[in-house]
């Protein structure tokens, strides 16, 4: 297994931020038990991150607390009864009647005529402070949302730079190959560079064409070129006794690439590009062409 392609696959970054499947979770952990690399990578993502959050954390203000209690008001709380009759139970006497030592039951005359008070409630001091404790809780659970809310937001720019930052490093790689690849050429005592410098079309331009003597291959190397308007193509050729002999097209995307292109016809005295409808022309258009070196 590749150890370092896996690390930086991304896969560690995603697994601390918690945005990996259950499958995915279980490999990371899985590798992270077999391969000691995996671990130690791992745990120093996660240190990074929690450093990051430490950093940027934010506090409640100080005068937060000193607000929410200057804004409460604990005075008494006066209500109206509804009805203060109708939480009285009818009084009754009880009488011995003379028949069979029978017991009667008559309802005791109550006079509710007088006129009904307000009643006052008192809540106690400590009822005062839990209301207070619960509007200081909500407002911080609040305020702590807000804070969860701005750290989710730094750790997805973490992440975004991160993988920003990763593709900067993917294209050092490619540009280092690229020139690696150049430098072994140029360097080969069998290669034959031929450099075509650009023409009244495009003075700016300048392409090198890397001629393998044993074999006739032919690579190019686009060091300056526009880019081939819609409908349009580049395309190589050689001057074989005074005619031209097609090369092959360059492909739409030819910057930061060595271009392989057709083998060329050991009597080539001079290569030319010109453009030319998308897929190449059987001739050359010599009003169109752009750069021209001679062997």
């Amino acid at each position: 297994m590749n150890i370092q392609a896996y690390i930086e696959s991304g896969i560690l970054e995603e697994y601390v931020l918690g945005s990996v499947s259950p499958q995915e979770k279980q490999e990371v952990e899985c590798m992270s038990h077999i391969y000691p690399e995996i671990k130690e990578e791992l745990m120093r993502t996660e240190s990074a991150l929690e450093q990051y959050a430490l950093i940027h954390q934010t506090p409640p203000p100080a005068s937060l607390k000193e607000m929410l209690f200057a804004q409460m008001n604990f005075d008494e709380v006066t209500e109206e009864p509804e009805s203060a009759a109708s939480d009285v139970t009818e009084p009754v006497k009880i009488v011995l009647g003379n028949d069979d030592d029978t017991i009667k039951k008559l309802p005791v005359e109550t006079d509710f005529s007088a006129e009904e008070k307000p009643v006052t409630v008192i809540y106690p001091s400590w009822a005062k402070f839990a209301v207070a404790a619960s509007i200081l809780f909500a407002v911080l659970f609040g305020w702590s949302a807000m804070q969860n809310a701005g750290m989710k937001k730094e750790k997805d720019d973490y992440v975004l730079r991160m993988e920003a930052m990763q593709s900067d490093m993917e294209l050092l790689k490619e540009n280092a190959a690229y020139s690696q690849t150049l430098a072994s050429l140029y360097r080969s005592p069998d290669m034959k560079v031929v450099r075509m410098a650009g023409l009244d079309k495009s003075p700016e331009s300048s392409v090198a064409a890397i001629w393998d003597t044993k074999t006739n291959d032919v690579l190019l190397d686009v060091q300056k070129l526009p880019a081939a308007p819609e409908g349009k193509q580049y395309q190589l050729w050689t001057i074989v006794d005074g005619k031209p002999v097609d090369m092959g097209v360059l492909d739409q995307e030819f910057t930061k690439k060595v271009l392989k292109m057709k083998q060329a016809n050991p009597g080539a005295v001079a290569f030319a590009i010109t453009l030319e409808k998308t897929g190449g022309s059987p001739s050359p258009t010599m009003e169109d062409m752009y750069v021209m070196g001679e062997v």
